[in-house]
This record gives C-alpha cells, structure tokens and sequence, in this order.
C-alpha cells in the first residue's frame, strides 16, 4: 500500500529532472522501537524525503499518521489517496 500525493501544481526540487507534481509515499523497512515507542521510515524517491511515524494497527493507520504529517509541513495545497 502506498499514500500519494498530488500537489495543486508542480514544483522543482533537489531531484534531477524536471518540476514533480505527484509523490508516492511508502513505508520503508521494518519498524523499530525508541523510548516513545515504535515508529517505521516513510519515504519517497521521487520526493528525495523520509521521515518518521508512528506504528498503527494496519498499514492504512500507518499511512494515515504520514498523511498527517505531510498535511502540516507541506506549504502547497495538495490532495492524498491511498492505493493498494
């Protein structure tokens, strides 16, 4: 499963190529575990960006927390869905 983003128009970024308008986010890896809990790395290529969130119960859950996160940092209007 996946969480993509679709911005309301295309940025240029520290990617080689040209301005990107959609970003697919994944979980990468297995979780880990600090003194807050588990968490797992989401991450996109195209993006050239990973963060960390969260465990939930279900994969969706999980995505869910990144959407979050993305909803609060990204300055550009954009739209998520999620695709299996």
């Amino acid at each position: 499963m996946l969480l993509r983003q679709t911005l309301e128009h295309a940025v240029n970024g520290y990617w080689d190529g040209y301005a990107k308008q959609t970003f697919d986010w994944t979980i990468d890896g297995m979780s880990r575990q600090d003194s807050k809990g588990y968490f797992v790395r989401v991450g996109s290529w195209a993006a050239n960006h990973w963060f960390h969130v969260a465990v939930g119960k279900t994969t969706k859950l999980t995505l869910s927390y990144a959407k979050r996160h993305l909803q609060a940092v990204t300055r550009i209007p954009s739209t998520f869905e999620y695709i299996d």
